[in-house]
């Protein structure tokens, strides 16, 4: 009855929109290269100090380990999506940044939270990452890193003594037995979307374990910052 419901709502609304509406989405650009800016879903559950318009870091737990936090623009890593055409397109991409000397990469990957069914803690680890983790692509208008929720939360973390830092995590979407959506979004959370901002992908200096060869080029925006989203939709 719920998927039923839904697609009866989504008739009802097509039939009650108005036809001259036509959509409008923010202009974007390709590049191999991006960084990962925060935007918040629903600022009623922003934190404070915001954490609109940060950007994506490694921060450092161990060798060839980094939890992923978020921070200013300058300290922040410049990612590319590694794989294949046909991998991005099935959802098989990986998304990648390169760290270590020499450069060596470290994918975004995504591990299960113990004792939690829905949340997932963000690494940005050496190799390949997790599968699935890459840009949203058609039909979805916007630009976003997937899955779906991805959240900032004020975590202390146990290698810096308990000391607390701003690191990414995703919250699975679950629909329940009645068919309610739930998102699943912690307390004391923010819900975001990361959004890829184009950035120079450097060419690797010789002796480099990684390698841009299969870096596939991504729709990104160029400024995120600058972009008014009430321009846009529906």
């Amino acid at each position: 009855m719920f998927f039923t419901a839904a697609v009866l709502g989504l008739a009802g609304a097509a039939v009650a929109a108005p036809a001259n509406i036509v959509p409008n989405y923010p202009p974007h650009q390709l590049s191999t290269g991006f960084r990962l800016v925060v935007n918040v879903t629903d600022k009623a559950l922003d934190l404070k100090p915001s954490v609109q318009g940060l950007y994506v870091d490694s921060i450092h737990v161990g060798a060839g380990l980094n939890v992923a936090g978020v921070g200013p623009k300058d300290t922040s890593n410049i990612f590319y999506q590694n794989g294949t055409a046909a991998e991005y397109r099935y959802g098989r991409a990986t998304t990648i940044t390169d760290e270590a000397t020499p450069l060596s990469p470290f994918g975004l990957s995504l591990s299960k939270n113990p004792g939690s069914e829905t949340l997932s803690s963000a690494y940005i680890n050496g190799g390949a990452g997790t599968p699935g983790v890459q840009i949203s692509q058609f039909p979805e208008p916007y630009l976003f890193l997937t899955p779906e929720t991805f959240v900032i939360c004020n975590t202390p973390l146990e290698y810096y003594q308990g000391r607390k830092f701003l690191v990414v995590e995703q919250a699975a979407t679950t629909v329940s037995s009645d068919g309610k959506i739930e998102k699943n979004i912690p307390a004391g959370c923010a819900p975001v979307r990361l959004l890829p901002e184009c950035a120079t992908l450097e060419t690797l200096p010789a002796g480099s374990y990684a390698s841009h060869e299969f870096a596939l080029e991504t729709g990104c925006y160029a400024d995120v910052a600058s972009i008014n989203w009430s321009l846009y939709g529906p």
